[in-house]
């Protein structure tokens, strides 16, 4: 059924004239109509058809971009590369950091669709992502980046090998001698691909060297500084034993090494630290860093040219892995 301002009125038990001041913001409606009216247009992901009609066959020039978190320097770059391409493609960005909220994500990418912008570059809360369905269906262009939802192969996506730096910083810290190795990641409630893939990664190098997987090393915090603190603060008192941490972000990383420092610790002689990120303090801190480098710029570049590809033909559908980089530094022991 197609729908418009009419379908909307009628169902409201309105007038054509009161939907249309609640779309364009003409006149004050009651507070109770007016929540009925953009319960049904979002019901609908209803689209006013003088805008859709204008605009259907003109490329505005206008993408989104909607990320889940902004709080460290991966996402800070991804962001800039984005922006970067954008620029030079001629292409204005409206950005949204939705904080990890899941019903501002819907709101948000509904609003994006709505102002007919050309396509949508999302890092997705959750693996919660039905609501995408419809703007599939309408053959809306969409990119995820950094993360994505495995559900929906058919929208493309970028990001780096996560797999492969839980990996490559698990075996690096075993050639050290380390046996015993802890892991502090943000919150797993809703599945962040970036996370599960890095302790997948974890997980497989322990077994390829005939190391337990003990799930009592693995602690999970708000992705921060003080959320990295409090974790490896907790996970050592319960696990002296631990030698060795690798931290799968920024924040959380600079989070541990502040509270090895607490404790009267040493990096690396008492507990080694491997970090994911590279934020641009890791190689002049005490001690310097040893992290995984993720190429961020690279991977929002990527990104939007992802995003192009996808506007000018909608059967493009390219996962895109980056390959990624161990920086070694003093906090592994090398």
């Amino acid at each position: 059924m197609k729908i418009t301002m009419k379908t909307i009125a009628q169902e409201a038990g309105v007038s054509v004239t009161t939907v249309s001041h609640v779309i364009n913001g003409t006149k004050k409606i009651s507070a109770e109509k007016h929540k009925i009216i953009t319960d049904l247009i979002k019901k609908y992901n209803y689209v006013p058809n003088s805008m859709a009609q204008s605009l259907r066959n003109h490329s505005t020039k206008t993408a989104g971009l909607v990320v889940s978190s902004f709080p460290d320097s991966h996402v800070t770059n991804i962001v800039n590369g984005i922006g970067r391409r954008a620029q030079e493609a001629g292409y204005n960005l409206l950005f949204v950091n939705t904080n990890e909220n899941e019903e501002y994500e819907r709101e948000t990418i509904h609003l994006l669709h709505s102002k007919m912008v050309d396509g949508l570059i999302l890092s997705p809360t959750s693996s919660n992502l039905t609501y995408l369905q419809k703007l599939i269906d309408k053959q809306f262009p969409i990119v995820f980046v950094n993360r994505y939802d495995t559900l929906y192969d058919q929208i493309p996506r970028v990001g780096a090998n996560n797999y492969q730096a839980g990996f490559d910083a698990t075996t690096h810290l075993i050639k050290h001698g380390h046996q015993e190795i802890g892991l502090v990641c943000g919150l797993r409630k809703n599945y962040i691909t970036t996370t599960e893939e890095r302790i997948k990664g974890y997980k497989e190098a322990l077994l390829k060297h005939n190391l337990h997987v003990n799930e009592d090393y693995l602690v999970a915090t708000n992705a921060t500084v003080e959320g990295g603190k409090r974790a490896t603060k907790a996970l050592l008192a319960k696990h002296p034993q631990l030698t060795a941490l690798f931290c799968v972000n920024d924040l959380t990383t600079i989070g541990s090494i502040e509270a090895l420092h607490e404790m009267e610790l040493a990096c690396p002689e008492d507990v080694a630290v491997i970090g994911c990120g590279d934020f641009e303090a890791a190689s002049i801190i005490d001690p310097p860093v040893t992290t995984v480098r993720l190429a961020p710029e690279t991977i929002g570049i990527t990104a939007f040219d992802a995003l192009l590809s996808k506007i000018n033909n909608n059967d493009y559908c390219q996962h895109i892995e980056l390959p990624t980089s161990l920086l070694i530094r003093k906090s592994c022991g090398c």
